[in-house]
């Protein structure tokens, strides 16, 4: 049910009764990387850091109430389109959720034309858009993404792919407009393969090792960013956003009040987020943010 959500990593061994934060801890990469080994050589050794960090939970929720007489009276049972309702309100809310923290990634990309850009490393784009989401773009992210080089003077860590080995990257719905009619990125899709899809998932193939999502979802994502209405859009990677669940959501029915004459559904949760890795405080991220200054 869920696009941003999918993405996130539960934090194991957290549930019911363990206090309102939780701490999880942050594993670097190698500082050094191994190599061939001559025969009486010593085998090399390398360092890498732990650090701790947390994020707290909180409670989440919706309802819908409706009365003893519209359920007596009502051609139809009330229930089933208020189930429909609350649990899409859910998957909304807890979308946009994730989608805020992802938001907060230090590494902003403005497109300042078809084929230029321009970096900011603050987590607030300085520079307004002129340009929509296409494959020059999507190379130069992926590119920035790989080699830890986020614009002149940028140096910082790789960002790590997902297990299969790709980045995912979320279009909102003007952004995959801009990429699908980029006649570069319909060649290249030509010789990509089929494998299982994501949730949102708008194509079969991989391209300039990325999966791409789609959401209709313009609170969580903005579909009118910079001088002409372009997209935004995310480049992700391996463990972007940290999640840490007390209560995983569920639906309760309203305890009876007034005789049973009041009814309701509710969801409800208790949990919370939080982005593990900041540019500037660890010369590592794991989000990249295709976006623009107010327009």
């Amino acid at each position: 049910q869920y696009v941003f959500r999918q993405f996130t990593r539960p934090e194991p061994g957290y549930g019911k009764q363990r206090g309102e934060s939780i701490d999880f801890d942050k594993i670097t990469m190698a500082e050094t990387a191994g190599g061939e080994i001559g025969e009486f050589q010593d085998m090399p050794e390398t360092k890498f850091s732990i650090t701790k960090d947390s994020l707290s939970v909180t409670e989440y929720g919706n309802s819908v109430p409706w009365t003893g007489k519209l359920e007596t009276l009502s051609e139809f049972n009330p229930q089933q389109p208020v189930q429909k309702v609350v649990m899409n309100d859910q998957k909304l809310v807890l979308d946009n959720a994730v989608a805020t923290k992802m938001k907060t990634s230090d590494i902003c990309y403005i497109p300042t034309g078809a084929s230029s850009q321009a970096w900011d490393v603050d987590g607030t784009p300085s520079t307004l858009a002129t340009s929509n989401f296409n494959y020059f773009h999507l190379k130069e992210m992926v590119d920035a993404a790989s080699t830890g080089e986020f614009g002149s003077g940028n140096t910082g860590k790789i960002i790590p792919k997902f297990p299969d080995g790709k980045y995912v990257v979320i279009l909102t719905t003007k952004a995959k407009r801009g990429l699908f009619d980029d006649p570069d990125f319909e060649e290249a899709a030509k010789f990509s393969y089929p494998r299982k899809l994501l949730n949102g998932e708008i194509m079969e193939e991989t391209v300039y090792d990325c999966r791409f999502v789609v959401t209709d979802n313009h609170s969580a994502l903005s579909n009118s960013k910079g001088t002409n209405l372009i997209g935004e859009a995310l480049l992700l990677g391996d463990d972007s956003i940290i999640e840490g669940v007390a209560l995983k959501e569920e639906l309760r029915y309203k305890l009876a009040v007034k005789y049973g004459r009041d009814k309701g559904l509710a969801w409800y949760a208790v949990l919370g987020f939080a982005k593990p890795w900041d540019y500037s405080s660890d010369g590592e991220e794991h989000i990249i943010r295709f976006t623009s200054s107010a327009s």
